[in-house]
């Protein structure tokens, strides 16, 4: 779509406007554009895509905010060559008042929110997806775009203020996300979960001869499936968490009253306990991706009022299958002594895991577990990961600490399978084709650029930054020890030269370049002031020794380890680590000069000033934290990581390699990796979790009757009753063996007079 770039504005934003209402009408879409990777989601959860008008009209605003103030805005991060381009434009860009500008948004705002007002309602009358959720990104992109204005306004102390159009962008924002839930539960509720075969349960005859389950919830869990990848490729992550909780949330309460309600002929009882069954292993798929952590997912801990309701749901699909399920002989062998001492009449232990959880999760749970802290290592490790996977950006306070639980369990498992296994594409992270270049996302300032560096680079630079003596010893040494190789050659004195280093060494000498700069420039300064070789050595010398106070935290933790583990045959330089560490790193940003050459002849007595400060250094240790049970110091330190340009790119290497690359720690902790052809839609329309559909009706799994019955469910006599008297033999003449018509009439008499003595407790 062609747009004018000259003349007056508010003319052009007019006339921007008027042509994306043409093109809406010619092709009953809207024109959108990609936003950088590196900026959607986040603190102000910046959406994936927003419409065509809503971007060029921030590229106006930006051209009139840097005539008004002479300097971005903030929003538009720019790379040198950038800034250079629009310095050199800034004299041909005609100055504006501030107050011009906040007239020029505050209009321009009204109009696009009239604008996107038309198209949504279209969009909704045609149940336009795409359409709705493209106005939806072009409200969340403008709604940041004022609330950074307003925040740069807040400092000029003008009394100048945008908060009218931000209020209006965010309040458009959520109810066209509530709009997109609203039709989402229409077209479940009308559409996927309604087939008149399938919900005739009081029919003679078993539904598709017994041979399968029900076909909505089969296309329920499709419909959810395909819809959670549309959100999180759509839609803001933290409001597409939030419509996707809505949805799992309202059409399980739909299959919840329906399973509990149902009337289940003999023939159909079978299809009924199946569809209840693919149920739970469905929602226990489906869960994960509105949980924060595994606590949320296990029932422990929930902070998501949709989270416990949908756990309060799922406890009643249990008490159906349950009731429902379980053969006539087991519900004898619970109840013939009566109902003292029957365990799941007990009330649930707060906090507990969830026991329907137990029943559908792969990890071997145990009932009446308080917390995932009392969980073996690879149970509590999968049950994070299943979640860190699921989420719709990159959660970086889960994510450290999947990577920090259990004495760095994860790190550890990482380094050794990169050590065992020689497979360079799996152990390092793949070149980007574009590495000088950003993408062609809006807002791109080259973040999403993946960085060309190992993951076992990552790991120990986020594990020495962070993590305790312990820590480095669980995730640097015992690495070390699986090599068997060679592995202190590179800390002999005599490599120093070597630039050709193992990751490992690599992650404790790169983040030297930024302490030792100013060191650096010192020497180069001296040797271009006609200072000698010899005379720029000690330099090099002194400076190192003031350095000392600024290395990375952690560093020498790393250095004591490796200490800990040198072969006798490794001479570093001066008999220390650490020295050697640091003349490296100076060696490798001084090659070009004498000076490096120098360095690889030092000896004791040249480095004794150095040696001093070295001994007279105090090790700090870092402190230990246990951050399974406190996420506020996860997000603390995390962020420590994220304000730095290697933390973050530590991160961002590590997440990725998660994602992609560990099927083999999947199948470490007890998991099941998917299959190569997991993502096509006949896999997914008949595999929930890698195990196929209908499993207790093909007899591949059968579940524990009397554990559950005997375990506290927090269960009544009343709710027993209702389910049970809802069992084909209790109301269906079919043809049941002596054994079996007795154990109905007794159960009958057990719950009918247990009925009326709680009436008559209450009526006292």
């Amino acid at each position: 779509m062609e747009v004018m770039e000259e003349g007056n504005v508010m003319d052009r934003i007019r006339i921007l406007l008027q042509r994306d209402s043409e093109y809406y009408e010619q092709h009953q879409s809207v024109l959108q554009e990609n936003l950088c990777s590196s900026v959607v989601g986040g603190i102000l959860d910046f959406p994936n895509h927003a419409s065509f008008a809503a971007i060029k009209m921030v590229y106006w605003w930006e051209e009139e905010y840097f005539a008004a103030f002479r300097t971005t805005s903030g929003l538009l991060q720019e790379n040198k060559d950038d800034k250079t381009s629009s310095e050199d434009h800034a004299t041909e860009v005609q100055l504006t008042a501030p107050g011009d500008l906040v007239n020029l948004v505050s209009e321009s705002s009204q109009q696009l929110l009239d604008h996107l007002h038309t198209l949504s309602q279209e969009a909704l009358d045609h149940a336009d997806l795409q359409v709705l959720t493209g106005t939806l990104g072009a409200a969340a992109l403008m709604k940041n775009t004022c609330w950074l204005y307003n925040q740069q306004l807040a400092k000029t102390d003008l009394g100048l203020s945008l908060t009218r159009s931000y209020k209006n962008f965010q309040e458009m924002a959520e109810s066209l996300a509530e709009r997109l839930l609203d039709l989402h539960c229409r077209l479940i509720s009308l559409y996927v979960l309604q087939d008149a075969d399938c919900l005739n349960w009081e029919h003679h005859q078993a539904f598709f001869e017994g041979e399968r389950g029900s076909f909505v919830v089969q296309m329920w869990w499709l419909y959810m499936q395909g819809t959670r990848e549309d959100l999180w490729t759509t839609v803001p992550p933290k409001m597409a968490q939030r419509v996707f909780a809505g949805m799992l949330n309202e059409s399980l309460t739909i299959l919840t009253v329906r399973y509990m309600q149902a009337k289940a002929s003999f023939a159909r009882s079978t299809q009924l306990v199946t569809d209840v069954c693919n149920l739970l292993f469905c929602v226990r798929e489906l869960l994960p991706a509105i949980c924060s952590s595994a606590d949320e997912l296990t029932g422990c801990l929930s902070q998501s009022h949709v989270v416990r309701d949908v756990h309060a749901k799922c406890h009643l699909l249990l008490t159906c299958l349950l009731l429902r399920g379980a053969p006539l002989s087991t519900l004898y062998k619970v109840f013939h002594k009566g109902l003292s001492g029957v365990g799941c009449l007990n009330k649930l232990p707060v906090p507990s895991v969830s026991p329907w959880i137990v029943l559908s999760s792969v990890e071997p749970l145990a009932l009446a577990i308080p917390t995932v802290r009392a969980l073996p290592v690879t149970d509590a490790v999968s049950l994070e990961l299943s979640v860190l996977l699921a989420q719709p950006q990159p959660s970086w306070p889960l994510l450290l600490k999947v990577l920090m639980m259990r004495n760095c369990w994860v790190p550890s498992k990482i380094m050794l399978h990169l050590i065992d296994n020689t497979l360079k594409s799996s152990s390092n992270t793949e070149k980007s084709s574009q590495n000088d270049k950003k993408c062609t996302g809006f807002m791109c300032s080259g973040d999403c650029i993946l960085p060309n560096i190992s993951v076992e680079h990552a790991l120990l630079y986020i594990v020495m930054t962070i993590g305790t003596t312990s820590d480095v010893t669980h995730t640097l040494g015992h690495m070390l020890e699986r090599t068997r190789q060679h592995w202190g050659t590179s800390l002999d004195k005599k490599q120093i030269w070597n630039q050709k280093r193992p990751s490992w060494l690599e992650a404790l000498i790169d983040p030297l370049k930024e302490p030792l700069a100013p060191a650096v420039s010192v020497v180069q300064k001296a040797l271009e002031e006609g200072a000698t070789t010899e005379q720029a050595v000690q330099l090099s010398i002194q400076m190192l020794c003031r350095v000392i106070n600024c290395l990375p935290s952690g560093l020498t933790v790393c250095c004591n380890v490796l200490t800990e583990y040198l072969p006798a045959d490794i001479s570093p330089l001066a008999g220390s680590i650490l020295i050697q560490i640091l003349a490296s790193a100076l060696y490798a940003q001084l090659t070009e000069s004498a000076v490096a050459e120098a360095l690889c002849n030092v000896d004791n007595v040249q480095l004794a000033p150095l040696i001093k400060t070295v001994r007279e250094m105090e090790d700090i240790e870092a402190p230990i934290y246990n951050v399974e049970s406190s996420p506020q110091v996860c997000e603390v330190q995390v962020s420590q990581l994220l304000l730095t340009v290697n933390g973050r790119c530590s991160l961002k290497v590590v997440y990725q390699y998660l994602k992609n690359h560990c099927d083999w720690l999947l199948r470490a902790v007890g998991q099941t990796p998917p299959p190569p052809n997991s993502n096509t839609l006949l896999y997914i329309m008949f595999h929930v979790g890698g195990k196929p559909f209908d499993q207790v009706l093909s007899g591949t799994w059968t579940p524990d009757w009397m554990s559950l019955f005997h375990s506290p469910l927090g269960l009544t006599v009343k709710t027993i009753w209702e389910q049970l008297k809802l069992r084909a033999e209790f109301w269906e003449k079919v043809p049941l063996s002596d054994h079996d018509n007795k154990v109905v009439t007794k159960l009958t008499e057990l719950f009918s007079n247990e009925q009326i003595s709680e009436v008559l407790l209450k009526g006292q």
